[in-house]
C-alpha cells in the first residue's frame, strides 16, 4: 500500500492531473468565506436552501485542496514545484532505510520519495476536518432537495468528495494513523451506499478493513473483509487470511477456518493461506496433511492448474515427506514445463539431503571409514540429482541468487572432474558478482 492513493484513484477513476499551475492561494480570503458560510447556515432564510449547503461543501473541499497547495499525492517533484512554488526549506533524511525529501512550506510539509509526493502534513489549517464538514453539508443539501432538482450536482460533489477522502485516508495510512485512514475509507463507503449514489466501492472495503485491522478495530475489519470478499476484491486471497487473523485477535480461533479453506481453494498460490491452514491443524494437534483434501478438490475442478500441484508438493515438503513432495512437484512440471518453483524445490530437496549426508559424515568416528565413505557417496549421489533441476531453474529464472549459490557449491565440488564443470563454476561466480 505504499502507493495507495495512486492505486485507489486509478481504480475509481479520479483525476490526479487536474491541478492548476502557478496558483496563488489567498488564505485570508478563504477564512472570510468560512465566516460567511458559518453565518449563512445560521441564517433561517438561507439555511433552508440546498444551495447554501452545496456552496459550503464546495468551499470545504476547496479549503482541503488549498491546504495541500492544489497538489496531489503521486505528483512528481518537478510538477509540484511548478504548482506550489519554492519551499521555505528543503531537508533530506533517511527514514527506515528510505531517503525522504521534505519540502517545508508556510502552511504544510510535503514528503517525497524517489521524487514523488508520498504524504503531506498540514501545519496551519484554515478549518479542522473540512471533508467531514463537506460531507455533513451535502447530507443537509440532500435532505432539503426533496424534489431532486439538484441531485445531479450533489452527486458530482459527492464523487469529488470521495476522491478527496481517498487521498486523505491514504495520507493517514502513510503516517501510520490507521484509525484516521479507516474513518476516511469508511466515509467513502457510507457515501457510496447513499440512495442517491448507489455505488459499490469494492476495493475500498478491503483497504478500509486493512486500516481497521492495523488500528486494532478487528470487529470492524471483519465486517469490511466480508463485504470485500462478497464483492470479489480479495487482494489475491489476502482478505481471507486477514479475516482469520482478525478473528484470532478477538480470541476466536475457529470462525476464520471457513475463510482459509475457501480462500485457499481459490488462491492456492497464496502462501499466507497455506501456512495459516497448516498452523491451524498443528495448533489443533491434527494432521496438517488435511490441507491436501482441499488441494485435491481444487485439482479435480482444475487439473491443468500447475500451482495446485506445486502447493501440494509444498505441504509434503513442510511435512518432510520428500518423496511425495517430489512426485507432486514433478506433476506441476508436467503440467507447466516452464514453472520455476517446482524445479527449484526439487533441487533444494536433493541438495539439502546431500548436505545432511555431509554433516553426518563429519560426525562419524575416524575408525569407521566404511560408514564415512558411504555417506560421502550418498552425498555425491544427491548433489548429482539436484544438479539438473537447479540448472533448469536457472535457465527459467536466470540470476536468481539462491539458485546460483546452490549451483556454485555443486560446481565447486565437481570442478576438478572435467573442464565443463570448471567453466560452469567460473560462470556462476561471475554472475553472482554482477548481482
Amino acid at each position: 500500500m505504499k502507493k495507495l492513493t495512486i492505486i485507489l484513484l486509478l481504480i475509481f477513476g479520479f483525476n490526479l492531473a487536474n491541478a492548476q499551475t502557478g496558483v496563488q492561494i489567498d488564505f485570508d480570503q478563504l477564512k472570510k468565506k468560512v465566516e460567511k458560510s458559518n453565518a449563512d447556515i445560521e441564517n433561517p432564510k438561507k439555511n433552508i436552501k440546498e444551495g447554501t449547503w452545496m456552496d459550503r461543501a464546495e468551499l470545504m473541499m476547496d479549503i482541503f485542496d488549498s491546504q495541500m497547495l492544489k497538489t496531489r499525492i503521486g505528483m512528481g517533484l518537478q510538477e509540484f514545484m511548478i504548482i506550489a512554488g519554492q519551499p521555505k526549506n528543503r531537508v533530506t533524511e533517511e527514514v527506515e532505510g528510505t531517503v525522504v525529501e521534505k519540502l517545508i512550506m508556510d502552511r504544510a510539509v510535503f514528503y517525497f520519495v524517489n521524487s514523488m509526493l508520498e504524504k503531506y502534513e498540514v501545519l496551519n489549517p484554515v478549518v479542522e476536518k473540512p471533508l467531514d464538514i463537506a460531507q455533513e453539508s451535502l447530507k443537509k443539501a440532500t435532505e432539503i432537495d426533496v424534489a431532486g432538482k439538484k441531485s445531479k450536482k450533489i452527486k458530482e460533489l459527492y464523487n469529488q468528495l470521495k476522491g478527496l477522502y481517498i487521498s486523505e485516508g491514504s495520507n493517514f495510512y502513510a503516517f501510520k494513523n490507521y484509525t484516521g485512514a479507516f474513518n476516511c475509507f469508511n466515509s467513502v463507503i457510507i457515501i457510496g451506499q447513499l440512495p442517491l449514489m448507489n455505488q459499490k466501492d469494492t476495493a475500498i472495503y478491503y483497504y478500509s478493513a486493512l486500516s481497521a485491522q492495523f488500528a486494532g478495530k478487528n470487529q470492524e475489519a471483519i465486517e469490511q473483509y466480508k463485504k470485500a470478499i462478497e464483492l470479489g476484491f480479495t487482494s489475491e486471497g489476502n482478505a481471507y487470511s486477514n479475516i482469520d487473523q482478525a478473528y484470532r485477535a478477538l480470541g476466536d480461533n475457529e470462525s476464520g477456518l471457513k475463510y482459509l479453506e475457501e480462500g485457499f481453494t481459490k488462491f492456492p498460490k497464496n502462501q499466507s493461506l497455506l501456512i495459516a491452514l497448516i498452523n491451524y491443524y498443528l495448533n489443533k494437534n491434527e494432521d496438517p496433511s488435511k490441507v491436501i483434501t482441499y488441494i485435491d478438490k481444487a485439482i479435480a475442478d482444475d487439473p491443468t492448474n500447475a500451482s495446485l500441484y506445486h502447493a501440494k508438493g509444498t505441504i509434503y515438503d513442510k511435512l518432510k515427506e520428500f518423496e511425495q513432495a517430489i512426485e507432486a512437484y514433478k506433476k506441476a512440471i508436467e503440467v507447466n514445463p516452464k514453472y520455476f518453483d517446482p524445479y527449484f524445490n526439487i533441487g533444494v530437496i536433493y541438495y539439502n539431503a546431500a548436505i545432511k549426508c555431509l554433516e553426518d559424515a563429519n560426525k562419524v568416528p575416524a575408525k569407521e571409514l566404511e560408514k564415512y565413505d558411504a555417506l560421502i557417496a550418498k552425498a555425491n549421489e544427491e548433489f548429482k540429482k539436484a544438479l539438473p533441476y537447479m540448472e533448469k531453474a536457472n535457465e527459467l529464472t536466470p540470476n536468481d541468487k539462491y539458485t546460483l549459490e546452490s549451483l556454485k557449491n555443486i560446481y565447486f565440488r565437481y570442478r576438478r572432474d572435467n573442464d565443463e564443470m570448471q567453466k560452469k563454476y567460473d560462470a556462476v561466480i561471475e554472475n553472482l558478482k554482477n548481482l
